[in-house]
Parts: structure tokens; sequence; C-alpha cells
């Protein structure tokens, strides 16, 4: 009988150390990424055989959802999430912190050191003074310009590309075409009916003039200052001083753009060339430059945009889903040959200029992109931006009434 116990024990045991750990992850559905994804997992669990790897792919637009459905079922231990969207699952308390062994290092500051500077916070990893993600991609926005229309503006593009505001007011007052008085193409453009595009740029505006933006209480407590007026005006005297932008003329930059209606905008990333190519302007027409900036502000870039894996805070073993995660982001190089960009420092940066086009400008742009405030009251707070400029744009209220107005809307929004 007792020989009995030791031989059911030892079979216990042996079908027990044969139990293998499962991680379920959620990612979004891509071509050129899913491929990469399944075989990463593979090879992780090829390396562990003790780990399965279940993942489900889902559309982009449905991430969210799908997560905070999972999250309440426990039914997930890592996904993606992008920058925008990210701020509400660690507010949440949903995400769990970085665990520093996972990664081989002793402190979250070396873990941090393992991505571009910045990275981190840009692409949506950060909350509250605590890092819970871990950078999947990174990209930002540009500005583009028409080198055609500089051309037979008597511009050259070679030396009068702006960099500055005050010189993309004057480049745009050149560029842009009237008839009768009335503009038939925009020096400038942008899509004052869409909240977010106008809250992208004046984003940028505010973090150039040493502006927090990228927290909520910085952005609240800059409203009411003279740097955040300058950028807020900045961005309206396009349309009601300057005359470089007829917001009625058409919606959407990105087409007028594409087919010559607009002479810049500043909200395209490097996926453009690819909607460029579904209108009438041709690729050698076009460039993308970077941001301009003020004479005396910070060298702050175009808004950051991308996306960060997370492990969730309910994961039964969050050291091994921490070490999944790194090793899923431990392969940029397969990335880059299809134009995604991972800030992990062991990228070939010749890769990246390589793969990505116009790498001067984008690669260069990103390490000073600005960071998207962190904030699981983004949406709102992006409403309440686009509305202030809708007001001075539409209905005749001053710059400095409107931010006052913005002001009490982010209080509002944040209860604060």
């Amino acid at each position: 009988m007792k020989n009995l116990l030791i031989t059911i024990l030892t079979l216990s045991l042996g079908s027990m150390s044969f139990a293998k750990e499962i991680i379920r992850h959620i990612h979004w559905t891509q071509p050129p990424y899913d491929e990469i994804v399944m075989t990463t997992a593979k090879d992780f669990m090829k390396n562990n055989p003790n780990v399965e790897i279940k993942i489900q792919l889902v559309a982009d637009a449905d991430m969210p959802t799908k997560v905070r459905t999972a999250l309440t079922a426990d039914s997930v231990d890592t996904f993606a999430m992008p920058n925008m969207q990210s701020p509400w699952f660690m507010a949440n308390e949903t995400t769990a912190e970085i665990i520093p062994s996972a990664f081989g290092k002793n402190s979250v500051d070396e873990v941090i050191k393992m991505w571009l500077p910045g990275a981190i916070k840009k692409t949506g990893g950060f909350y509250n003074g605590k890092y819970y993600g871990i950078p999947h991609e990174m990209s930002n926005y540009a500005a583009w310009i028409n080198i055609a229309h500089m051309k037979k503006a008597g511009l050259n593009p070679e030396t009068d590309i702006p960099t500055t505001w005050k010189e993309f007011k004057l480049v745009g007052k050149i560029l842009t075409q009237k008839n009768n008085g009335v503009i038939t193409r925009n020096g400038f453009a942008i899509n004052t009916k869409a909240a977010v595009f106008p809250f992208l740029i004046m984003h940028s505006l505010m973090q150039q003039k040493g502006l927090d933006w990228s927290s909520e209480k910085g952005l609240y407590e800059s409203l009411d200052t003279t740097p955040a007026l300058e950028a807020f005006t900045t961005f309206t005297n396009w349309a009601t001083e300057d005359g470089i932008f007829d917001p009625g003329l058409f919606d959407n930059e990105r087409e007028g753009f594409g087919n010559g209606l607009t002479s810049t905008f500043l909200t395209g990333g490097t996926w453009y060339w690819g909607v460029l190519d579904g209108y009438s302007v041709e690729r050698k027409d076009v460039v993308p430059m970077k941001y301009p900036r003020f004479k005396d502000g910070e060298d702050v870039g175009g808004v950051a945009y991308g996306y960060c894996v997370f492990v969730a805070k309910n994961s039964k073993n969050k050291e091994l889903a921490w070490k999944w995660l790194n090793y899923l982001e431990s392969r940029p190089e397969k990335y880059i040959v299809h134009g995604y960009f991972q800030p992990r420092l062991t990228l070939d940066q010749s890769l990246a200029a390589k793969y990505i086009p116009n790498y001067e400008v984008f690669g260069e742009e990103l390490k000073t992109a600005a960071a998207i405030v962190a904030s699981p009251n983004l949406s709102e707070i992006q409403d309440a931006v686009g509305a202030a400029v809708q007001r001075v744009l539409f209905e005749g209220i001053s710059n400095k009434e409107s931010l006052s107005m913005l002001k009490d809307d982010v209080q509002n929004i944040l209860n604060m």
C-alpha cells in the first residue's frame, strides 16, 4: 500500500511538472505584423517548453473594447494598446508595473534605457509617475509641403523650406492663391471639424512654448499663461489674420494636399506616401519636412504616436508575462523591413534609414517628438481643444476668451 501511494504521488508530481503555463495575448491584426508576432510566440515556446502563448488577433478599432471585456473576465495576460487609449487602462489600475528582473535588469531605470530616450512615455506606457508598458511601435507626425507649388511661386525648395513658424506664415502667404480676394488654394490647411487634428498641432505648439502638455495637471495649469496664448494665437491667426487658411474650402487636409488644394499640412506620417498615391499630386512634387519651431522655443517636433504592450494586473504569472513581452519586442529588425519602427536601442539605425522613407526627417523628429497627454479623459480634452479653436475661427470669440473657456472645460472634465 505504501509503495502504491508513492507511485501515485510520483505520477502526480510528474504530471504537474509537465503542466504548461498559459499566457493569453491580445494583439491588433495587420498582415506584416501577424506573421512576426506568431513566429515570435512559437520561438518563445520552443525556448520555454513549459509555456504556451495563446494569441488573439483583433481589428485595431476593436482593441479597447475587446481588451476591457477580457480584463473583466480575467481572460487576458498581455495586450497591445495605442497611446491614445492606453491611459484609460493604466488609470483604472488594470495594468501591472514593469518587473525589472523579467528583463534581466535590477531597476526600472535600467529597463527604460533599453529604448530610445522618452520612447515609453511617447508610446503610452507611462502614467502618473509609473511605467506600465514597453514600446511595440513608434511613429510621428511631420509637416508636408508641395515643392512644385514652391517652384512656381519662385521659391527654392533647397533653401526656402520654412524652419520657424514665422517663416511658415510667410511661405504660406506666398503659396496661398486667391481669386477676387477669395482663397482658392490654401497655403496651409487642417480639418477643424474633427477635433483631433487641431489638438495634435496645438499640442506641439504648446510644448514648443515650454508648457507641459504631457500630463493633465500640466495642460490645465498652462491654459491661462502668456506662452499658451501665444501658441494658441499662432494657430488661429493662420485663418483669422494671416490669410493662409480658409477652413471652409474643404474638410480633409490630407485629401486637399493630395489634390493640390493646399500647399502644406501638419498631420502626415510616413504612411502618407501610400495615401498620396490615391490622389492627383505626384510623389516627386511633395516632401515631408520637420515641424517648424518658435525662434526662442523648445526643440519639439510633431506629436508621437504608437503602441505599447502591457501585462494585466490580474495575470497569475506577471514575471513570465513580462519575459514574453520582452522577447516579443526584441526583434526590431523584423519589423523595420516593413517600415515599422520599434525604438529599441538594439536596432541597427542603418536599417531604419534604409526602410523608412525620409528617415532623415522622421527619424530626427522622433528624437524630439511631443509626448501626448497621458489622460484617460483624452477624447474629452481633445474635443474641448477643438471647440476652443472653432470658437475663434467661426464665432468671432477672442483667443484669450476662448482659452479661458477651454480652461473651464478642462477643469470640468478633470474634476479639478
